[in-house]
Parts: C-alpha cells; sequence; structure tokens
C-alpha cells in the first residue's frame, strides 16, 4: 500500500517539477498535501525542493533505428494472413460437406427405400448451408 502512495505521490509532483515549487502541509483532516499552488490562508507550509528527474534511456526491446519493427510487422501479418487462408480453407470444406449431406437428405435412401424428409426446414437449412459455402468458398 506504501507503494501505491508513493506512486501516486510520484505521478502528482511530475507536473509540479516542470514549475519547479511544490508546497506541503496539513488539511484541516490531518491529511498531508502536495500542491503546486499555495496552501489557503493561515495554513503553515513548506517548500519541498525537487530533484531533477534522470533522463530517460531507451529500453533495450526498443527496435532498432534502420526500420526493423515494419519488417518485424510485415512478417507477423503474413504469418496472420497465412493462418487466416488456411481457416478459410478448412471452413469452405466444411461448409460444402455439410450442404452435400443436407441435399442427401432430399433425395430417396436407394437402399432403405426411405422418403426424403420434410421439405420446410430442410429447405430453410439447405438456404442456410448455400449462404455458407459462399460465404467461405466465394462461390
Amino acid at each position: 500500500m506504501k507503494t501505491v502512495h508513493w506512486l501516486f505521490m510520484g505521478v502528482l509532483l511530475l507536473p509540479a517539477a516542470a514549475q519547479a515549487q511544490v508546497y506541503r502541509w496539513v488539511d484541516g483532516s490531518g491529511r498531508t498535501v502536495f500542491s503546486d499552488r499555495p496552501p489557503p490562508q493561515g495554513r503553515k507550509s513548506e517548500t519541498v525542493k525537487l530533484r531533477p528527474l534522470p533522463p530517460v534511456a531507451a529500453p533495450a526491446s526498443a527496435p532498432a533505428s534502420d526500420g526493423g519493427l515494419p519488417q518485424q510487422v510485415k512478417q507477423l501479418n503474413e504469418r496472420i494472413d497465412e493462418h487466416n487462408r488456411k481457416i478459410k480453407q478448412e471452413n469452405c470444406s466444411t461448409a460444402r460437406a455439410h450442404l452435400a449431406r443436407l441435399e442427401g437428405l432430399t433425395q430417396p435412401n436407394a437402399t432403405t427405400k426411405a422418403a426424403p424428409q420434410s421439405e420446410a426446414p430442410l429447405g430453410a437449412a439447405i438456404a442456410a448451408a448455400r449462404d455458407h459455402v459462399r460465404t467461405w468458398c466465394g462461390n
């Protein structure tokens, strides 16, 4: 909890560092207040001296300035596109097999001489399966 408190205080003090004057006082509730504005009249305060922040170095994993990141992004996008092509091809095969099974239900069964299934729900299922074939196979 103390770490969060100090982190929060650090974030509060960052904008104040540019103005170089931070005041500290205790408010009526007994809480310590840090601000870039002077306290209300009648409050005893002290000025907090801020140390200059050290320069921020680039992280070790930062890409080289030779354009390495765009090449990595391009390679990753190519892998994603290839994966998506494979998934689309699998979905196309599945949709065609599903459509073939449904269309087979409308034909009389040669071995059992069974009548075809009811046309109404089967017709809607076949129409949906054809839509899936068009979506995944493009035809």
